[in-house]
């Protein structure tokens, strides 16, 4: 005859340090879902034994660039602070967690990109958004060189991960000469290319349209161009309201402090462009 086993009765009598160590061997998803199981192992999801292991190791330095003050009791309560976005390093860099998995991610602002031209306020105006995160954005206000580029440093991000580059930006209604050459997107590491392709920034209409430029009024033309082939991106709404374009991908396992460098560039044209708000370049894991 089979005996009847209650099985959450055998897991209610496990010492909650040994279920809080099983679990963080886990990922927080899946310890947040095992947690359904039993009242003890309810109970253990409040050990900082477990949390400690899903936040980052360095996170102490992180909650220090804070620009406002964390305020937390448990490593639980911080790991749920650190899983929405923050803003970091003077407010030119924004941080979160990956709540599923604990993976770190990163926006770099315009002001912490290199963009060229950008100190010149004939191509480039900063004005401030109420949409965005950052104090100021980027406007391209005319010009036929387009350079944008972000680097980060490999120790800052998540080990034997991969991660996804975006380009965060607005096009205006009054954009214009975007569809006139495709974009070139590269992402290096350590001086080696991980990936490159194409972008298109704008609509696939062709349309002429007259723009001041200086006083003068001109006219610009884009092209027909067949977009999202292969290695080929395009804009996609963001549920912000932003739109975003992948700049390629890349795995970050376990090497020394290498710095990433990711960029678009569309500078063989040599048309004259417009109407792009950049907000900056988000790097975060890719699935």
């Amino acid at each position: 005859m089979e005996a009847n086993f209650d099985t959450n009765c055998y897991f209610n009598v496990l010492p909650e340090e040994c279920v809080a160590t099983v679990f963080s061997l886990t990922c927080p998803l899946d310890a947040c879902r095992s947690s359904l199981v039993s009242s003890s192992f309810r109970s253990a999801m409040d050990s900082d034994i477990i949390w400690d292991k899903f936040l980052p190791s360095d996170w102490p330095e992180i909650v220090s660039k804070s620009v406002s003050p964390l305020a937390f009791s448990s490593k639980k309560e911080l790991f749920a602070l650190l899983c929405h976005p923050f803003l970091i390093d003077a407010g030119k860099i924004s941080f979160k967690l990956e709540k599923s998995s604990g993976k770190k991610s990163y926006i770099l602002s315009a002001r912490a990109l290199s963009i060229t031209w950008s100190s010149n306020p004939i191509y480039w105006s900063w004005v401030s958004m109420q949409e965005s995160r950052f104090s100021e954005v980027a406007v391209l206000r005319t010009s036929n060189w387009l350079e944008i580029e972000g680097k980060i440093k490999t120790k800052m991000l998540s080990q034997n991960t991969m991660y996804g580059a975006y380009l965060i930006m607005k096009i205006s209604d009054r954009a214009y000469g975007l569809d006139s050459e495709a974009a070139e997107i590269s992402i290096e590491i350590g001086g080696r290319q991980a990936s490159k392709g194409k972008a298109y920034l704008g609509s696939k209409q062709k349309s002429d349209s007259s723009v001041l430029v200086d006083g003068m009024e001109m006219m610009v033309t884009s092209k027909l161009i067949d977009k999202g082939g292969e290695n080929e991106q395009i804009p996609c709404e963001k549920e912000d309201g932003w739109v975003e374009i992948e700049l390629g991908k890349f795995f970050n396992g376990v090497r020394d402090d290498d710095e990433v460098k990711m960029s678009l560039k569309e500078v063989k044209g040599y048309q004259l462009k417009g109407g792009i708000i950049v907000e900056g370049m988000e790097v975060r894991p890719k699935h």
